[in-house]
């Protein structure tokens, strides 16, 4: 298998961003400006700054009709993955790697150490390796239950909530939780479904499985991104002037009075009682086959993404204050490029899973809209913002920042464009204004079943989803399609949105979506999958228990939609990006999520 630390020329490889043996006998390279962004975007005390891949999934097991057959086939499931992780580790030992301090230079450095002997691989094995009981359902668990961490870790979550009544069927969730500057969303979902694919041989094999031996693994350590993009050390003096410009350019896009937000919608919470959650909408496949259809006849070259990005900028003017006269206000976003396919080998392929190989565009995203005046005819609110001008100037938009060629200004710019959106050493990237202004950006993660595959021996995945969280006070949202159903899901902080809010929030998008494009009925939340329909269960069973929000109505544009209290309602939320509307160049409300610009739903 080829090794990330052979050398190459110092042309396009710098050494300092070379794999090296330290006398301590670790491996140890700097590391470049996408993972010290990363690492310097971690909450105090939080451990690192995440990204999680999540699968659900069943297991074809005969005659488990009596509760010791159950049990005995849940141990040999916790076996598999547990076999499953250690081997993914191996095949990837940059999941083990840590970032350090390095006292001698005042920067930091990547450090990967072997494990010596079984006491370091057990004591390794078990802060890494988790099994949760879980009383409530896997997506509650994770937003209110899960524990910070350090390194990559695997939980097996357990739910009694998400349990299938059919006797052949054992569901169970996954949830692999890596540093961001680590790897990304399209690399922890490769990495999601090579674990998969470890974890059925192991169960297929059982006691004949044969674990890896540790010694020789560091020869695939994965480098940083300018080294497996082939990014030169040093900029010329025109490049440095190129992206200068770029960010005059950006900063007047950011300049408008009427920059964009997401009101808030919680009481005010100490920062360190607020939650990161995530909420999901999954859409009924003859809404989503509809969808499709209608991006074709909008305009030409119109994605999914291109439309659902429209309607989040649409959705957002809706919810300004009126006033007496109608008033210009501009939606504004950055997209997260995903660069492995412009990448070197072996670096483009999924055997390098466990780096973070994007970055976010240079150039900013400017949508100009009119905020109705008061007294204009509610639906007639949207002809000013139409809707098919929108969609093709987002279009434009994605079509001027996807990289042409591995040499691409896109690329070659990333660090400098990572560096851009660093915060200042000893400042908080969380801190947000007062009153907070919350961004929302949104992720395209396009089709998930092209990098993960359903089925993998006798496990059956039934639901996957990648994120992030995001920064500050903003809003993080999620689109992509698994099963023939697209997915809308937001990331928020409980310290400023709660989750009834978000759902509305995310309703009166996808009914954007089908006003825009003329494809009939509005979707209602009747119309949820199964997996959300069992969350629906719980939430009218809690609903006498949870508190009316005191938010404005997000789902003005679902009549038939009576308001579903949500089962996440008082508990903390996912994240978001700081973006201040008086910053020349800010990130993205989830520039480090924005997993895959170049891949479309």
């Amino acid at each position: 298998m080829p090794s990330s630390t052979v050398q190459a020329t110092p042309e396009t490889q710098p050494s300092r961003f070379e794999w090296q043996k330290s006398p301590n006998e670790a491996w140890e390279r700097e590391i470049d400006e996408c993972e010290i962004f990363y690492k310097l975007s971690s909450r105090q005390g939080s451990g690192c700054y995440p990204v999680t891949g999540c699968a659900s999934f069943t297991i074809d097991v005969p005659n488990v009709a009596t509760t010791a057959s159950k049990t005995d086939a849940e141990i040999d499931v916790k076996g598999a993955f547990q076999k499953a992780w250690m081997t993914l580790c191996h095949r990837h030992p940059t999941l083990r790697s840590r970032i350090e301090h390095d006292e001698k230079s005042g920067g930091w450095k990547r450090v990967y150490s072997t494990l010596k002997g079984k006491d370091e691989e057990q004591d390794w094995f078990s802060s890494t390796f988790k099994v949760v009981d879980a009383d409530v359902t896997p997506l509650q668990w994770f937003n209110n239950d899960s524990t910070n961490f350090e390194t990559s870790t695997l939980f097996l979550v357990r739910s009694k909530q998400s349990g299938s009544k059919e006797e052949a069927e054992l569901p169970q969730t996954i949830f692999l939780r890596c540093p961001h500057d680590v790897t990304d969303g399209v690399g922890v979902l490769q990495l999601v479904d090579q674990l998969f694919s470890h974890a059925a041989t192991a169960y297929e094999q059982g006691a004949k499985y044969v674990s890896p031996e540790w010694g020789n693994e560091h020869e695939r350590l994965s480098p940083c991104l300018r080294v497996a993009a082939a990014i030169p050390e040093s900029f010329s003096d025109d490049q440095t002037k190129h992206f200068e410009e770029i960010q005059t350019r950006n900063g007047t896009v950011y300049s408008h009075a009427g920059l964009l937000s997401l009101p808030p919608s919680s009481v005010a919470v100490a920062s360190e009682q607020s939650k990161r959650q995530r909420f999901p909408l999954v859409l009924p496949k003859d809404t989503t086959e509809r969808i499709l259809r209608g991006c074709k006849t909008i305009a030409p070259g119109v994605s999914v993404t291109h439309v659902f990005m429209s309607a989040l900028a649409q959705a957002l003017s809706q919810l300004q204050p009126k006033k007496e006269e109608s008033y210009p206000v501009r939606y504004v976003n950055h997209s997260m490029i995903n660069l492995r396919p412009y990448c070197r080998d072996p670096f483009k392929n999924p055997e390098h899973a466990a780096a973070a190989y994007h970055t976010v565009s240079a150039q900013a995203l400017g949508i100009d809209l009119v905020v109705p005046r008061t007294s204009a005819n509610v639906e007639n609110e949207g002809e000013s913002n139409d809707f098919a001008r929108i969609a093709a100037e987002v279009r434009d938009y994605y079509k001027r920042v996807r990289p042409a060629s591995p040499t691409d200004d896109q690329i070659v710019l990333a660090p400098l464009m990572f560096k851009s959106l660093t915060a200042p050493s000893g400042s908080n990237p969380h801190a947000a204004s007062d009153p907070p202004f919350c961004p929302v950006a949104l992720s395209s993660i396009g089709n998930v079943s092209s990098m993960v595959n359903p089925k993998h021996g006798s496990f059956h995945i039934t639901n996957i989803w990648a994120a992030s969280e995001p920064i500050g006070a903003g809003v993080a949202l999620f689109l992509g399609t698994w099963n023939g159903q697209i997915e809308l899901s937001g990331v928020f902080d409980t310290r400023y949105h709660d989750a009834t809010y978000i759902e509305k929030f995310l309703w009166r998008i996808v009914n954007c979506v089908c006003k825009g494009l003329g494809i009939g009925n509005r979707v209602t939340p009747g119309q949820a999958t199964p997996v959300e329909a069992m969350e629906n269960k719980k939430r009218k069973r809690d609903e006498k228990e949870l508190h009316p929000g005191n938010d404005e109505d997000t789902s003005s544009q679902c009549p038939n939609k009576s308001p579903v209290r949500s089962a996440l309602r008082e508990r903390p939320a996912l994240g978001n990006v700081q973006r201040q509307p008086n910053q020349k160049v800010e990130e993205s409300s989830t520039a480090e999520r924005r997993v895959e610009e170049t891949k479309d739903v």
